[in-house]
């Protein structure tokens, strides 16, 4: 465990709530009672950072602006003392239009964001739960790939039905390159990115922007890409109902899963009342 906690940034979907969901009760009062005490708290998600996300600690009614935000994986980052939101190593139009053509074998649905609506390919009921639950409208293209290349974004996402998670991340891993690398954020969903980019780098980022020690941070996630955030964070945190990846990358696993309050009591049981 770590001698000073002067951060806690924490993955949102699957670690500090149900997708679209409220922050679970003890996760709340643990957060509050600990910025209270002077620590910073933050969330590192692969959302681009936006209005929904910025009113996130609103919904949560949290007594406090976030004081950090970390968006699309590590592409975007946010903070208090410094608020215009900077992007880190987008991927060129050249790069997303190789990875749509790659990607063609499968007849995936693919998304990109743009400010605060997202581009699909298609409809389908995937990216309207999505919609629905992000309050983000969606655009959608009726096919046209040129649309979803035609500028440089921070990656592009691709959903599938969960049945098909072996086929997917199978054929997937055969495709990153030193120009992208391809990562399974969520059930169902996998993306591509600038190798250079992780929520681990945005951590990084983060500390050397605000003068601080990432050995002062603690970091929680559950899913494979919060693996670089574990890992550069002075302590990393997996949900027990984590990934395998997420598992091993992590200083401790949580005796909770998300739904039972999972952060909540890890930071009460190991450090509030230890």
């Amino acid at each position: 465990m770590i001698e000073t906690l002067n951060v806690i940034l924490a993955d949102i979907d699957e670690t500090l709530c149900r997708k679209g969901g409220q922050i679970f009760p003890i996760t709340r009062q643990a957060i509050e009672t600990l910025h209270a005490q002077g620590v910073k708290f933050g969330v590192a998600t692969g959302r681009a950072i936006n209005s929904r996300v910025f009113e996130m600690n609103t919904f949560w009614n949290l007594s406090f602006e976030f004081d950090v935000i970390i968006g699309m994986n590590g592409g975007h980052l946010w903070t208090k003392d410094h608020p215009e939101v900077k992007n880190y190593h987008l991927l060129p139009e050249s790069s997303i239009q190789e990875i749509l053509e790659r990607m063609r074998p499968l007849n995936l649905n693919a998304i990109i964001y743009e400010d605060e609506h997202m581009v699909a390919l298609r409809h389908d009921v995937f990216q309207e739960e999505s919609s629905k639950r992000n309050h983000v409208e969606t655009i959608i293209t009726n096919g046209d790939e040129a649309r979803l290349y035609a500028h440089s974004n921070n990656n592009i996402l691709f959903r599938y039905d969960m049945e098909r998670e072996e086929e997917v991340m199978t054929y997937v891993r055969t495709l990153s390159c030193d120009k992208y690398r391809a990562m399974r954020t969520a059930p169902g969903c996998v993306e591509f990115m600038d190798p250079r980019v992780s929520k681990g780098t945005g951590l990084l980022n983060y500390a050397a922007e605000e003068g601080i020690d990432p050995s002062t941070i603690m970091g929680f996630g559950d899913n494979d890409n919060d693996v670089e955030l574990l890992e550069e964070a002075g302590w990393g945190v997996c949900l027990k109902n984590g990934t395998e990846a997420c598992k091993k990358a992590a200083d401790a696993i949580t005796e909770y899963t998300c739904v039972e309050d999972g952060v909540g009591h890890y930071l009460y049981d190991h450090w509030i009342n230890r």
